[in-house]
């Protein structure tokens, strides 16, 4: 459980916490492999009330100097020459409530540094099934049952409010 509203996410360690984004990697399908990512964060976001922004390394694509976006909600940062674990740092370091912002990744250096500024982290192996739960839950609670019958009584309980008001 996250109890903080913001989640700073380390993207690409995430991604490949998700089978169907980790073979798209493997399949050089790095551009669908991020908007699967953003989809899926995005989603999670409205559902569990949180406020996200994810980090990538490098460039949204080759040619592109986009740094910044918010797509679907989520607000997408672009490292480019920089790491995206100094980025996640700096954004910590220079935060004035560390505290209020949980971080998503796996990176022991990223984890072992934000321990001084007391900023709760969830390991992205971790995040990941809760991602998973919480989208899965809520697309439960939303199905309807596909056969709806009705007894005898409460079939001629509707006919008859129907049929007088006439």
């Amino acid at each position: 459980m996250i109890k903080t509203k913001n989640i700073l996410i380390d993207g690409f360690n995430l991604i490949y916490k998700f089978p169907h984004l980790e073979e798209m990697m493997y399949e050089k399908n790095l551009i669908g492999a991020m908007h699967g990512l953003v989809d899926l964060i995005a989603e999670y976001s409205v559902k569990a009330k949180k406020k996200p922004v994810i980090i990538f390394d490098g460039k949204r694509k080759e040619g592109d100097n986009t740094e910044k976006e918010k797509v679907k909600g989520v607000q997408l940062i672009y490292s480019h020459d920089l790491s995206a674990d100094y980025l996640i740092m700096q954004s910590i370091k220079y935060d004035k409530q560390p505290k209020m912002t949980t971080v998503i990744t796996s990176d022991k250096a990223i984890i072992g540094y934000l321990r001084k500024f007391g900023t709760p982290v969830v390991k992205s192996e971790d995040f990941a099934p809760l991602v998973t739960k919480v989208l899965d839950e809520t697309e439960k609670a939303e199905e309807k049952p596909s056969d709806v019958s009705l007894s005898e009584e409460e079939l001629s309980f509707w006919e008859k409010l129907f049929s007088s008001r006439k």
